[in-house]
């Protein structure tokens, strides 16, 4: 190798294949009673997972079905709920187990619905018949390394291209354990299997340290004295602190989790108990930075050396995310929910997510429309008895991204910060307040040659100054307690700067629901 040169490392998400597919899956459920008229049915996409297998992609999607019909035993027009989950296989030929997939489902229906009468056991119920389409849209990415030659000199004419593309920094994994408080709003006779999951991670990153964030949702099935089967929904708040030598403050941080539940220890005839477990994190360290390559060179040769697998020629190109912006900001949901019966209070923390996650891009924007979905565990009020209560709110909120166009891709992410619920007077409705945190990363595809004459990058002493990301400050909405000098603590920031972007007249007058802009 050349002295003047210095090879560099970087491990880069490398976009593997994309596509896009339409798949067409038949669905049946049943009406109670005779239905002679119903709506079409309104379906939704509640969730997306999407693994990497050898040469394939597996593909797993939560619908829920909503249907209006008329009864005609009662002459009311009802609703029915019904949840479907969808396991679909594509074909990837360069997929492989521990690549990234990225993937969009959308719901379509098809025509064709028609019904059929069956009695079941004396009772009369009606079938309904019909078909769906899915619109799967893919990425597959793979954490490769790709070697950087820096050379201190050119002595040929050279053009320069920047881009910012994300390198991989490292990865961490950890297993916690658990032992978590439990009460139920009965003693159980008997215990059904328990089940859980993490949900509304949040990763920080620190100088050696990962502050992890999250909630554990634990469902508990059991049997009562009076036999009677109880399914409850209990909701854990957890932060954790991993030490993670390569972190620092500069860096951005996923992090994922699996939850494993394997006993409840409690006394006999008690409501009370511990839930035993683990928690399994996993997460990735990730740094934006700017890359500068010449892309005309008399005096050098290939730049880029890139190790694919043996069945990839080198000749060939390959694409990368170039980073455009990266914005958050904070959206309030506020509604009035109203109870079937009198309540005296609900059981918190709030099991509160959100699903049918979806965007559009536009210029200097991106449009993020979703899905709140609550599920309320309130207590009657004469009888003491514990019942949910589901409750859904669309919400549609804009994330200033600039730099953002159409045609552009964004990854969106949204996290419950904040749920309360205030019952009102009566206990016969409640006000709820949720603040959403959104985060979103606009990106492009950038193709490249993999070794080809005519890319190399730019030397450190070449006068090419980098194109910095478009800054974008965060808002920030106020709770109840709040004061400037805690919001700026909790962002790293001067009181002074949160006064002079908010132009504030008295620092000391701020009330919960405002916004606050939050300077970088």
């Amino acid at each position: 190798m050349n002295k003047e040169q210095e090879r560099l490392h970087r491990v880069l998400p490398l976009v593997l294949a994309e596509g896009s597919t339409s798949i067409s899956v038949p669905l049946t459920w049943s009406l109670p009673g005779s239905v002679p008229q119903f709506d079409e049915p309104e379906l939704t996409v509640l969730d997306v997972k999407a693994v990497a297998l050898s040469g394939e992609v597996v593909v797993e999607v939560v619908i829920e079905q909503l249907t209006y019909y008329l009864n005609e035993e009662t002459g009311l027009v009802e609703k029915q709920a019904a949840t479907y989950q969808l396991t679909e296989l594509v074909q990837v030929p360069v997929a492989k187990p521990g690549n990234r997939v990225a993937a969009q489902v959308d719901v379509g229906i098809l025509g064709g619905w028609r019904t059929e009468r069956f009695n079941l056991r004396g009772q009369r119920a009606t079938i309904l018949k019909g078909e769906c389409k899915l619109f799967v849209s893919y990425t597959v990415l793979g954490d490769q390394e790709v070697h950087v030659y820096q050379t201190a000199s050119f002595d040929g004419e050279a053009l320069s291209e920047i881009v910012a593309v994300e390198s991989l920094q490292s990865r961490f994994q950890e297993v916690m354990d658990l032992s978590l408080p439990l009460e139920m709003s009965a003693a159980p006779k008997s215990m059904g299997e328990l089940s859980g999951y993490f949900r509304n991670g949040k990763a920080t990153p620190m100088c050696g340290w990962v502050k992890i964030e999250g909630e554990i949702t634990a469902t508990v099935p059991y049997l009562t004295e009076k036999e009677q089967i109880s399914n409850e929904v209990f909701v854990f708040p957890v932060k954790y602190f991993l030490e993670v030598n390569s972190a620092a403050s500069e860096m951005d941080a996923e992090v994922s989790g699996e939850v494993e539940f394997f006993t409840c220890f409690r006394e006999p005839a008690q409501r009370t108990g511990i839930l035993r477990g683990l928690l399994y994190l996993e997460g990735r360290l990730s740094l934006v930075e700017p890359l500068g390559v010449a892309v005309q060179s008399r005096s050098h040769p290939a730049g880029f050396q890139h190790k694919l697998p043996h069945h990839h020629h080198h000749d060939k190109p390959f694409l990368l995310e170039e980073v455009i912006a990266m914005g958050s900001s904070q959206t309030l949901v506020q509604r009035e929910i109203f109870f079937p019966r009198r309540v005296r209070g609900v059981r918190e923390p709030v099991d509160a997510q959100v699903r049918n996650l979806q965007h559009e891009v536009i210029p200097n924007k991106v449009i993020v429309k979703g899905i709140l979905r609550k599920q309320l565990f309130a207590v009657d009020a004469d009888t003491g008895t514990v019942f949910a209560v589901d409750v859904d709110e669309n919400f549609v909120h804009f994330v200033d991204v600039p730099g953002a166009s159409p045609g552009m891709r964004a990854h969106v992410k949204a996290r419950v910060e904040f749920v309360k619920v205030d019952i009102n007077p009566g206990g016969e409705s409640a006000r709820q307040v949720t603040i959403i945190e959104i985060t979103v990363k606009v990106t492009r595809f950038m193709k490249k040659e993999i070794a080809a004459d005519n890319v190399w990058p730019i030397s450190p002493w070449q006068p090419v100054k980098p194109k910095p990301l478009h800054p974008v400050a965060k808002t920030y909405i106020v709770r109840s307690g709040d004061t400037i000098w805690k919001i700026a603590n909790m962002f790293g920031v001067s009181i002074d700067a949160i006064i002079a972007a908010n132009n504030l007249t008295n620092p000391n007058l701020i009330f919960p629901g405002q916004q606050l802009i939050i300077p970088r």
